[in-house]
């Protein structure tokens, strides 16, 4: 049977009575293979520039993450944080947050908002990076200093004896990362930098 509406209705996509087979997928939802008939005429409708009736379909069948990917895959970026906000948690939330993030840093060059979405999303280490790909290693210490204060401040509020004797590490932040060194390393030059542009800079009278 699954079979049967799968190949009726990646067909009929288009057709003037799709929707009653939409219908009839969404009554077999419970039986075996129907949201994988749901994923295929969603992606058609996608196709055929009709994504929110794709999403509409796949959220149907219980399927968010699918459905938050096609809102992004036709520009609805907004739309897809919404939605995903609304029905995912932990890493598929994450997950729809960290795209959102890459294509603000890629296609708006938005550094800042980028990194909104990637803390968001606990990718510190996508956002570390992100700073030092820009060149900016004093953003890229104080990162790193507030993240460690935060961390700190969360450890010794906790009240949880177990978290103050083992306290978990920051990921992507540990002192002994190729990255968090690196960044200390590139901040200290920075800083010898605008020494020296000062001490060589004529004083103003201003």
């Amino acid at each position: 049977m699954a079979g049967v509406v799968e190949r009726s209705l990646a067909w009929a996509v288009g057709c003037d009575y799709w929707r009653r087979l939409v219908v009839c997928l969404v009554g077999l939802k419970e039986k075996c293979g129907v949201a994988f008939c749901a994923a295929v005429v969603a992606a058609n409708m996608v196709r055929t520039d009709r994504s929110l009736s794709g999403t509409h379909l796949m959220c149907a069948v219980g399927r968010y993450q699918e459905a938050c990917s096609q809102l992004q895959d036709a520009g609805c970026w907004t739309d897809a944080a919404t939605l995903a906000a609304t029905h995912l948690r932990g890493s598929d939330y994450a997950r729809v947050l960290q795209r959102w993030a890459g294509h603000i840093l890629r296609a708006e060059h938005n550094i800042w908002r980028a990194l909104i979405l990637y803390v968001a999303a606990g990718a510190l280490p996508e956002a570390l990076a992100a700073i030092r790909d820009a060149h900016q290693p004093d953003t890229a210490a104080m990162f790193i200093l507030a993240c460690r204060e935060i961390h700190a401040t969360f450890l010794s509020n906790s009240g949880d004896p177990y978290l103050e004797e083992n306290p978990f590490k920051l990921p992507g932040l540990d002192p002994d990362s190729q990255e968090v060194i690196a960044v200390w390393e590139y901040y200290g030059q920075y800083q010898r930098k605008l020494v020296h542009l000062c001490m060589d800079s004529q004083p103003s009278l201003d």
